[in-house]
């Protein structure tokens, strides 16, 4: 799915579930990492579903772990939830859309048991069975494909929801410089002036501080290449906005085409892997790394996973890892 008439299908999928009656909340979920794009595409998402007369409730697993992203939710007065470990009894059959995500990846673990829709941008293994799949690998952000459903409703987003859709975009396409459709530029386009893109340029261009030069330096001083690919473990909690710069960053030496960059001083380990070879996709790495001691996924140019708190692993043996995951993508390529 993902012609043009996508959203009058969804729409259609919502009438035909009776959505519309006034006891009924609509969960929007993004994936359980959440980053700008996911955030955005619920809340973008969200905003179109109230003004069409919908209850919405927006809900999210994982731990915010930006400061630019925690910035964004704040100013922007995005009333995002985070449910943890105990799901609340009121939600466990509520229906539930899940953005940015999907349940046949091991990004996103469904908060409720009435799952009606999954739009994304990853690629999904296997068949869903919910009632509305739209799944568009082509686009650089989901958030340009709810972008793309205000436009098929012949409505406009407000200047908060328009700013974080146009935040969405630019940050998961690195301000357009990476893995860019014809439709993200066209979304990017339209929002653009709607948003206050100032308040998204400061927030983004300004989120780090000057005690994550360590992190630099540490990475810098300590890590481990073999072939192209460069990797780094470093040992304090980081932001996830610093270990993915890290990533972008070392992915510039000219003799690397794949980074690895993981943080081991919170409560279990967050990876971060680039690649800008086109026969190594890093969520095919990230993957076969982690098979068996964690989860992960992503696209072919970045990708991210976790590693259990049950797992003690040692960095050599991780990075071990990661040139057997490197050489098996390659080969499957």
């Amino acid at each position: 799915m993902g012609s043009s008439s996508a959203f009058e299908q969804f729409n259609y999928i919502l009438a035909t579930l009776q959505i519309k009656q006034a006891d009924d909340t609509i969960l929007v979920q993004p994936h359980d990492f959440p980053d700008h794009d996911a955030v955005a595409s619920a809340f973008g998402l969200g905003q179109l579903l109230e003004r069409l007369g919908l209850t919405v409730r927006l809900v999210h697993r994982g731990p915010i772990r930006s400061h630019s992203l925690k910035a964004m939710i704040r100013d922007l007065q995005i009333p995002l939830q985070r449910i943890d470990e105990i799901l609340p009894t009121d939600i466990v059959n509520q229906p539930c859309i899940i953005v940015d995500g999907s349940p046949n990846n091991a990004n996103a673990h469904p908060l409720t048991m009435n799952v009606i829709a999954v739009i994304d941008h990853h690629v999904n293994p296997g068949a869903l069975d919910v009632p509305f799949v739209d799944i568009r690998t082509s686009y650089g952000a989901c958030s340009s494909i709810i972008t793309d459903y205000w436009q098929e409703a012949e409505l406009i987003p407000d200047r908060r929801t328009a700013t974080a859709l146009l935040m969405g975009i630019q940050i998961d396409t690195d301000f357009l410089s990476r893995r860019v459709s014809p439709a993200d530029l066209n979304a990017h386009h339209r929002l653009f002036f709607q948003a206050d893109w100032q308040f998204g340029t400061q927030v983004v261009k300004a989120s780090l501080s000057i005690q994550d030069l360590k992190a630099f330096h540490y990475a810098s001083d300590h890590y481990f290449t073999s072939g192209n690919l460069f990797f780094t473990m470093l040992p304090t909690d980081c932001t996830q906005e610093l270990i993915s710069i890290l990533a972008d960053f070392f992915l510039r030496l000219r003799e690397i085409l794949v980074t690895v960059i993981v943080e081991a001083g919170g409560d279990r380990y967050h990876v971060s892997v680039r690649s800008r070879a086109p026969d190594i996709s890093a969520a095919s790495v990230v993957r076969l790394a982690l098979a068996g001691i964690g989860e992960g996924g992503g696209h072919d140019h970045m990708a991210g996973g976790i590693i259990n708190t049950s797992v003690h692993i040692d960095e050599q043996a991780l990075f071990r890892r990661f040139v057997k995951a490197m050489e098996t993508a390659q080969e499957n390529q």
